[in-house]
């Protein structure tokens, strides 16, 4: 983890719980990002904290979001409002010989900005990376955009410029005294995994019956 750029005090950025575990370069950020599929985004709506999940996915340097333009979300966002983007990939349950000091390993992320409505041509394309991200290898299988489609969804992006990183892995930390106790401590792994797809019931029979899907772990 890069130590070198820990934000100020008083910094938005700025982890204050258990801060070795921050991270605040680019590289951290997107390794967290392109393990989750969805984000918490918490904006204030009518003098209310929201916090809505939703699909996200990184693109080169930027977050994007999309969804229907008449959500209070989306109208938020394309308002230019201050939000936040949350993730949070659990990787395990760690279990200490003290029920005071189980915890989880963890890699999560926040990201703090305004967004953009992305209106210009590179729209479509942007979509299409999108889908891709969140169902990898899937952009061939797909039938052109329709004009009311994109006219109905709007795609948001956030730059990543401001953000922090935050992970745990390993044992559990249990006091000093404890350590010879006789309680199992250690690690219960929790692992996403692509699972085999599942053909639609209204499929007809000459399309294909397997869909070519990378099977497997989620990073």
């Amino acid at each position: 983890m890069n130590e070198t750029a820990v934000p100020a005090k008083g910094d938005k950025r700025r982890v204050r719980q258990s801060p070795n575990r921050a991270a605040y370069d680019r590289q951290a950020l997107y390794s967290v990002l392109d393990a989750c599929l969805i984000g918490h985004v918490s904006f204030v709506h009518d003098g209310w904290p929201q916090s809505i999940p939703t699909s996200v996915a990184r693109i080169e340097d930027d977050l994007y979001l999309h969804g229907h333009p008449k959500s209070r979300m989306y109208m938020a966002l394309t308002q230019g409002d201050k939000v936040c983007v949350s993730v949070c990939r659990v990787d395990g349950l760690v279990k200490a010989r003290s029920a005071m000091h189980c915890s989880f390993n963890y890699r999560s992320a926040v990201v703090f900005g305004c967004g953009e409505a992305v209106n210009t041509e590179e729209k479509p394309e942007l979509l299409d990376a999108f889908t891709d991200k969140l169902i990898p290898g899937s952009l061939p299988d797909y039938r052109p955009h329709l004009p009311k489609e994109l006219k109905g969804t709007v795609l948001i992006k956030m730059p990543l410029d401001d953000f922090s990183v935050k992970i745990r892995t390993g044992d559990p930390i249990d006091d000093e005294d404890d350590i010879d106790l006789q309680h199992w401590a250690g690690v219960i792994p929790i692992e996403s995994y692509y699972g085999e797809p599942v053909r639609a019931e209204n499929m007809a029979d000459e399309n294909p019956a397997v869909f070519p899907f990378p099977h497997g772990r989620i990073v």
